[in-house]
Parts: structure tokens; C-alpha cells; sequence
């Protein structure tokens, strides 16, 4: 079994790396990979500290998902195999980017009538409170007064809520990547094109995946996917997730055939910030992930293993 898609504290994450490759290793995870967001800073943590690496019994694929806008969608690429010196992982001064989110969100909220606390902020550093738009869905949620207001705009749910809600989705999804939303937060001028990203990740000697695509709010999710992997130089798809139906996983592996696309899949662990997704089992062991299915891409001379 095989997990490519996890976090740790060097991004959004809860886990150390030394907590997560224990965690990888009691699990008995054969091959993982340490995805955090716009950073390769775990892959740095395990050169300082190479007795770390002797915690986890299997291979680590070097990898990172790294943040993208398609057609002003706020989406996620997954780096497999990356050169994690090389890669050009593009870093926006997170501090003001949250704090712009803020006032953001705020202003909008104040426009829709919504109760909230106004002195609430994004908080660097702090893996549950680093992001704008955690603090501000979370702040909303708590007052019955907002109910209707929500329900009006679009239901989500918090973080703890994953996998529970049949509603919604998560805020940053319904509305704060949605240009359709009052929150939609244009992201495209602090990161790199699709296409820019792609190429970046191969001259770092690695492989380009569409992470969670269903995840994302295209008007028309099966053909806005099929698009980004007939029209992009992206090498494959995560087709096993723990959100995805059988149907939306049958539909991706599909179109990787058809497009002579690798496949690729993941829990998007996070610890104790999706406390509902375990490690290499998704949500209430809806995941199972062999590494079959991986087979045809993992032993491509120069991807870089550890």
C-alpha cells in the first residue's frame, strides 16, 4: 500500500517529519511522499538530519504540491520526483498574502451581512490558524445569524467536518478559489501559470500531476479535467482520493488511458488539521492505494527516490 499525498508541519500539516514517517511506518506503507504546499522544506529537514530517514522501512518519492491558477480557478499541481534543490517553488510572502485574504473576506462579510468577530487574523506559523480563509470560515460558522446568509451563498463546512457533511465542501474551495463566490480570492498574480509550473517541474527532473481534480469548482469538472490533461503537457492525474466517488475514479483513470497519462494517488493527510482522513486509508478506510498503480512510472530513470 502507498500513499503520495501528505503534509507536515512545513506546511499545513500537524505531524513533524519524524512523527509522520513513524506514522508511515506503523501503517506499513511500502512507498509515501511528503507533499507539503509550496515547499520542499521536509526533503531539507531529512538532509540535516539523515537519522530521520532510517524511521520509515520503505521509499520516499521527493514531491511537493505547488500552487497554480486554470482559468482563474485556483488549482494544485503535484511535483513527483523532483530534484528538491532545483525545483523553482515560487515563495509569496505568505504573511501578506493572508493578511490581503483578510481584509478580503472581511469586507465582503460585512457587505452580506455577516456576524463575525473583527478583530480575528491568519496567524504565521500556527499550522490550524495560518490561513485567512480557516479563520474567517471557521469565525462564521459559530453564529446561527449567519445560517441563512450561508446557505444563500453556498454551504461549506469546516475542517473537522470532512467526510461527515454531504453538503458543501471545504470554504477554500466553495468560495474563496470560486470565481463565482463574493470571497473569490485572485491568487494568479503571486504564483505561476499551469504551463509555467509544468515545464518548471520538468526541468527539475520531475513528474506533473493534476492533484484532487474533482475537488475543484469547474462549471464543468469532467470536461475542465479531460481539458487539462489533453491541452497541457502534464503527465498524469491522482486518481484515487479519499473525497472521489467509485464513478469520479473510474472517470479519471479513463481519461488517463485515453491520454496515455500516469496515475497517481493520495489521502492529503494532514493530522490533526483533517482529523477524519487517516494516513494511506482515506476516510473510514475508503482508500486503499497499491502500488500497482504506479508501476509504469515510479522506476523512470532520474525521479528521484530516497
Amino acid at each position: 500500500m502507498i500513499d503520495l499525498h501528505l503534509h507536515t508541519v512545513h506546511s499545513d500539516g500537524t505531524d513533524s517529519v519524524k512523527e509522520l514517517l513513524t506514522n508511515a511506518e506503523n501503517k506499513k506503507l511500502e512507498i509515501i511522499s511528503i507533499t507539503d504546499h509550496n515547499s520542499v522544506g521536509a526533503y531539507y529537514e531529512l538532509e540535516e538530519n539523515p537519522e530521520l530517514r532510517n524511521i520509515f522501512s520503505g521509499k520516499i518519492l521527493v514531491g511537493s504540491e505547488i500552487k497554480t491558477t486554470y482559468n482563474k480557478i485556483n488549482i494544485e499541481i503535484l511535483a513527483y520526483g523532483i530534484d528538491f534543490k532545483k525545483i523553482n517553488i515560487v515563495k509569496e510572502n505568505q504573511e501578506q498574502v493572508q493578511k490581503e485574504a483578510m481584509e478580503h473576506f472581511k469586507a465582503e462579510g460585512k457587505k452580506l451581512g455577516l456576524k463575525f468577530d473583527e478583530t480575528i487574523k491568519a496567524v504565521p506559523g500556527d499550522p490550524s490558524k495560518q490561513f485567512a480563509g480557516d479563520v474567517f470560515s471557521e469565525e462564521i460558522l459559530k453564529y446561527d445569524e449567519n445560517k441563512e446568509i450561508i446557505r444563500k451563498i453556498g454551504l461549506f463546512y469546516d475542517r473537522n467536518s470532512i467526510g461527515k457533511e454531504k453538503n458543501g465542501g471545504p470554504f477554500y474551495r466553495v468560495h474563496e478559489s470560486n470565481p463565482n463566490s463574493p470571497f473569490y480570492f485572485d491568487t494568479s498574480k503571486y504564483y505561476r501559470n499551469v504551463n509555467d509550473l509544468i515545464n518548471d517541474i520538468h526541468e527539475a527532473g520531475g513528474l506533473a500531476f493534476l492533484a484532487h481534480g474533482f475537488e475543484y469548482m469547474f462549471k464543468d469538472k469532467e470536461k475542465t479535467i479531460e481539458e487539462i490533461l489533453s491541452t497541457t503537457k502534464i503527465d498524469g492525474a491522482e486518481c484515487e482520493y479519499p473525497s472521489f466517488t467509485n464513478e469520479q475514479r473510474q472517470y479519471l483513470k479513463m481519461l488517463c488511458k485515453e491520454y496515455n497519462k500516469f496515475m497517481s494517488g493520495g489521502s492529503d493527510y494532514h493530522a490533526m488539521n483533517k482529523p477524519n482522513i487517516s494516513m494511506g486509508t482515506g476516510i473510514d478506510n475508503n482508500l486503499h492505494i497499491d502500488k500497482c498503480i504506479i508501476d509504469n512510472w515510479i522506476n523512470i530513470s532520474g525521479l528521484k527516490i530516497l
